[in-house]
């Protein structure tokens, strides 16, 4: 019988040793790879932007943790051609490898998780794309570059109630009632009043469209001013809702409201009569918007400062016109009703007994919108 050969107890302890040593040597040699590349990281600021001057240290802080890391600072203002490249609209804004964009409305504040997103992405960098335009946000963080009602089944609706809230107040209801008691007292016909309420609502609805579209259009163009632009306009909200309510408490002291329309505007609207009827009540339209801004275009300051943190410019227009129309249609319904019978007296008389209670409720209603945007809720 044949003694079988076994292999000695010392030389198999070395095999493993060396199957074991060859492992680890491949798993460094691995990381050493995946780690040897250079990741190029550019910041994106503005100067006099608060919340960039809040996310340098820690941005500094985390590329300062990696040797293979190229940082590059720009100041957007003077970097236009990376608006377009890397579809920059808002700063602060961090690119990875030119391809990885971590900006503003990903971390919200939260420095934390600024530097947390920043090391998953430099070192889980992709490889820098031959197409410099190939832009994708951080995978696996919800970005939060539009409102949460925005695109969403009811933000239509949201945006059209706030038209109807918008134009259902004092002063549209106020114009309305002279414009029609104006007509009346001058023989117009039923034809008459509703090409005057249809001139009216067309001046409104085109001014307030083409003042949003402009400055839609100009914080896309300029994305390093549309926080300066944002807090203009929360101010703006929080101020106007502050001055509904004092308006509330001065027409309950005085017989008055503290909105007052100019003697031009007044005069303008009464001579509103004859042939020219529809161009002179579209100018009437057109002026009231922008004189009486402050009584009527609140709400819009609001609707526009939820649209700025969107991207797309169209989309946004279309907001604009579904909340324009919201604005006009408590118009055309009473304008309508007007010119089949209902007596001007009683929308004046209407509005004397519920102005108050508007003008509260519009107050509050804005006082908490400011907040709400303040707070990036909405």
């Amino acid at each position: 019988m044949k003694k079988r050969h076994v292999l000695p107890q010392a030389a198999t302890r070395t095999i493993a040793r060396s199957i074991f040593c060859l492992l680890i040597l491949l798993l460094i040699s691995s990381n050493a790879y995946a780690g040897s590349g250079t990741v190029t990281v550019e910041f994106f600021y503005e100067n006099g932007c608060l919340k960039c001057e809040k996310a340098s240290p820690a941005i500094e802080k985390v590329v300062r943790q990696y040797d293979n890391v190229n940082y590059t600072k720009y100041d957007i203002m003077e970097s236009f051609e990376y608006i377009r490249e890397y579809d920059i609209t808002v700063v602060p804004t961090i690119v990875i490898n030119k391809s990885l964009v971590i900006n503003y409305n990903d971390y919200r504040d939260d420095t934390e998780l600024l530097e947390k997103l920043l090391i998953e992405g430099i070192e889980n960098a992709p490889p820098a794309p031959d197409e410099k335009n190939n832009i994708e946000h951080q995978a696996g963080e919800t970005s939060q570059e539009e409102p949460a009602w925005y695109g969403s089944d009811n933000s239509y609706l949201f945006v059209f109630a706030a038209g109807i809230l918008a134009g259902f107040n004092p002063c549209l209801l106020a114009v309305m009632a002279f414009l029609s008691s104006v007509l009346i007292s001058s023989s117009g016909t039923r034809r008459d009043l509703l090409t005057l309420v249809a001139g009216f609502c067309a001046g409104i609805f085109i001014t307030y469209m083409i003042l949003g579209i402009g400055i839609l259009n100009t914080v896309k163009s300029f994305p390093g001013i549309e926080a300066a632009i944002n807090l203009l306009m929360v101010t703006l909200v929080g101020f106007l809702g502050l001055w509904h309510l004092y308006d509330a408490y001065y027409m309950r002291q005085n017989s008055d409201s503290s909105f007052k329309t100019p003697g031009f505007l007044i005069d303008f609207i009464g001579n509103i009569r004859g042939k020219n009827i529809l161009i002179l009540s579209f100018a009437a339209g057109g002026l009231f918007s922008l004189v009486k801004a402050p009584c009527v275009g609140a709400v819009y300051l609001a609707i526009l400062e939820m649209l700025m943190s969107g991207n797309n410019v169209l989309e946004g227009s279309i907001y604009l016109g579904v909340y324009n129309f919201g604005v006009v249609l408590p118009i055309l319904i009473l304008g309508g009703l007007l010119a089949f019978g209902l007596d001007p007296q009683r929308v004046s008389d209407f509005k004397d007994e519920k102005r108050v209670e508007i003008r509260l409720i519009t107050g509050i209603t804005l006082i908490v919108l400011a907040i709400l945007l303040y707070l990036n809720v909405i």
